[in-house]
């Protein structure tokens, strides 16, 4: 029974350090390879899994009511796209060599201790004891203790175990040769060694182990309250923000892109409840073990603008450049600049996406949320006035009208974003974007660049960070938020 109870111990060991290597907790892995699958055509349905981001941004007060032609009502819009979980991405993590050897000597240690006779258990169960332990930090020690498997009598069985055990030791050498001179007193010369072995074991260097079950960080017990989908949901900040990163990113971005969006949320979250706002997400129903590992290893932490938490923001895609919170939602502040994303153009999948309507869809819809009728050369009917910050569409006419009157009678100046979210209904997936007619077929095409409203953290940017450029989320997070620290 002893001899199974170490090998099943030995076995947990294994499996238990071997999960927290792949999980970047512990121990030594390679850099991770992520490999990126072809995209899917551009023309596919808006309904393929990418991007929720965040829905909420708070304006400070009514004497703060935006000035630059977006009536306040605009802030509270939703910003209800499809979550971005399985975005063409995997990442595969490869043992490193240390690793392999580990389990190598674990594999070799339990088959040894089960050829052992019954006589010699009470040595060989000190001896596995120590092989077990040795084996989880030092490849050469299991190596070592496999060859006790080789001695032919339970005195000799015994000395070979000591010895191996404590062979960094000069001391266990001498007892092993004084053990194996007196065979007429073998087990007194066991006892001898057994003795000398548990000295010298106590007197070297001991590596300390990695707790197989770390300590709880306080944080994750912390209540967090958000707006799932219209529903109030209450719960511990490790649940709720694991729910949100699965449900955002899923589990297979690189692993400190999920830390950086994991600090993100609970930094939104945190936010908005500190301000008496239920922020709304979306939950998943099921966690991967690795996104809850990643998650907890960096719950608690936050961002933070000259010491205070801010409204940590973020979307699917970047359009090249991030967009600023002043041009969005005419709030302006320091941390939600625009920051050129030098990478989306050539790895962001969201970046040159088209989209066809007819001519007819575009008319329709038009004059049914902005009452313009158009008539004449569809491909007069829009005409783009300026850029701003990259490739988002400022201000814009349709049939040479640059606003329009909505059903409150609030007059509504024309841009990118008003044609994007009221009169599109967000069926373009961006507000920097292209228009072209195709007379022959009297269709329009719309190409995007980006996903989302594009103000803070960009998901696909910072996953492609961490991929090609080997950024943590701390590079990331101070990368999107200018001028912050994480703590």
């Amino acid at each position: 029974m002893k001899k199974i109870s170490l090998l099943k111990i030995a076995i947990a060991l294994t499996v238990i350090n071997m999960y927290l290597l792949t999980c970047t907790v512990a121990g030594t892995i390679e850099a991770p390879e992520v490999v990126e699958a072809p995209l899917p055509p551009a023309d596919d349905n808006e309904d393929e899994a990418n991007g929720v981001g965040t829905s909420d941004f708070l304006v400070p007060t009514e004497d703060d009511k935006p000035q630059h032609g977006l009536p306040q009502d605009f802030f509270t819009i939703s910003f209800g796209t499809v979550p971005l979980a399985d975005k063409h991405y995997s990442t595969t993590y490869t043992p490193s060599y240390e690793l392999k050897e580990i389990i190598a000597g674990n594999t070799s240690s339990g088959e040894s201790s089960s050829t052992e006779t019954p006589e010699s258990s009470s040595s060989s169960s000190s001896s596995s004891s120590s092989s077990s332990s040795s084996s989880s930090s030092s490849s050469s020690s299991s190596s070592s203790s496999s060859s006790s498997s080789s001695s032919s009598s339970s005195s000799s069985s015994s000395s070979s175990s000591s010895s191996s055990s404590s062979s960094s030791s000069s001391s266990s050498s001498s007892s092993s040769s004084s053990s194996s001179s007196s065979s007429s007193s073998s087990s007194s010369s066991s006892s001898s060694s057994s003795s000398s072995s548990s000295s010298s074991s106590s007197s070297s260097s001991t590596p300390v182990q990695p707790d197989p079950q770390p300590k709880p960080n306080p944080a994750e017990n912390e209540i967090l309250t958000v707006n799932n989908g219209g529903e109030i949901v209450s719960g511990k900040a490790i649940d709720i923000i694991s729910r949100i990163v699965q449900n955002e990113i899923g589990a297979t971005f690189a692993p400190e892109a999920i830390k950086a969006q994991a600090v993100a949320a609970y930094t939104h979250v945190k936010y908005n409840n500190t301000h008496n706002n239920n922020p709304s997400v979306r939950l998943a129903d099921n966690v991967s073990d690795s996104v809850r590992v990643l998650t907890a290893s960096v719950i608690g932490q936050a961002v933070y603008y000259n010491g205070e938490i801010i409204q940590a923001v973020y979307s699917a895609s970047s359009a090249g450049y991030t967009a600023s919170s002043g041009v969005v939602w005419s709030n302006p502040l320091p941390y939600l600049q625009c920051v050129y994303c030098e990478l989306d153009a050539q790895y962001d999948p969201n970046y040159g996406r088209t989209k066809k309507f007819t001519a007819a869809d575009i008319k329709s819809r038009i004059y049914n949320s902005t009452g313009i009728s158009l008539s004449g050369n569809p491909a007069d009917w829009f005409k783009i006035v300026d850029f701003v910050e990259g490739k988002y569409v400022g201000n814009m006419t349709i049939g040479g009208y640059s606003s329009y009157v909505n059903a409150s009678g609030k007059t509504v100046k024309i841009t990118g974003r008003v044609f994007r979210e009221r009169i599109m209904d967000f069926d373009i997936r961006s507000s920097a974007f292209d228009i072209s007619y195709d007379a022959s077929s009297e269709e329009f095409t719309f190409t995007t660049y980006g996903y989302g409203h594009g103000v803070g953290l960009s998901q696909n940017g910072a996953n492609n960070l961490a991929k090609y450029w080997g950024w943590d989320y701390r590079q990331i997070l101070e990368f999107y938020y200018q001028g912050t620290v994480i703590r």
